[in-house]
C-alpha cells in the first residue's frame, strides 16, 4: 500500500468518531426536517411555477454514505430550494390578489377594461369560470358604447 492510498481503517476510524456520528445525526435531522417543510409547501400549493422552484438537485448517482460536507451541501441546497417555493408562491398570491382587484375594476367601470378577459386560474380559484367585458348588442354596442362584463361559467 502506498502513502498516497486512503487507509479504509483510518477513514471508518474518522466516521465513528463521537463528534462526527453527533454532527452527522444533527445534519440528517435537519435534512429530514427540511425535507417536510418543503412537502408540506408543495403540498399547500403544487401550480408549475412554484413546483418548478422546488427543483433540488440529486447527490449522488448511486446510494452511498455522504460525508459531512456533502451532508451540508443537501441541507443548504434544500434551505434554497424551500427559499425559492415561498418567493414563488408569494408572487403567486400577489399576482391573484392583482387579478381580484383588476376584475372588480372590471365590474365598476367596464368601458375602461374593454376586451379583458380573467379566468379561475388567474384568480386563484377553482373551477372553470371566465370573465370578459364585451358589448351589450355586439356591433351596436360597441358603436353605442354599452360594455358590460360577461360571466361564463364553464369549461371550453
Amino acid at each position: 500500500m502506498t502513502s498516497t492510498e486512503p487507509r479504509p481503517d483510518l477513514a471508518l476510524a474518522i466516521l465513528d468518531a463521537p463528534e462526527t456520528v453527533a454532527s452527522r445525526r444533527g445534519l440528517r435531522d435537519q435534512v429530514a426536517a427540511l425535507q417536510e417543510r418543503l412537502r408540506l409547501a408543495l403540498e399547500a400549493d403544487w401550480a408549475p411555477e412554484v413546483l418548478a422552484a422546488a427543483a433540488v438537485v440529486p447527490v449522488a448517482e448511486r446510494p452511498r454514505l455522504l460525508d459531512l460536507g456533502e451532508l451540508e451541501r443537501v441541507r443548504d441546497d434544500l434551505v434554497a430550494s424551500l427559499d425559492a417555493v415561498r418567493e414563488a408562491v408569494l408572487v403567486r398570491r400577489e399576482r391573484h390578489a392583482a387579478n381580484r382587484a383588476l376584475l372588480e375594476r372590471m365590474f365598476e367601470d367596464p368601458d375602461a377594461h374593454r376586451g379583458v378577459r380573467l379566468t379561475t386560474d388567474d384568480l386563484g380559484l377553482p373551477g372553470c369560470c371566465r370573465w370578459q367585458v364585451s358589448p351589450v348588442l355586439g356591433v351596436v354596442g360597441r358603436l353605442a358604447g354599452w360594455w358590460r362584463v360577461k360571466v361564463s361559467s364553464g369549461c371550453p
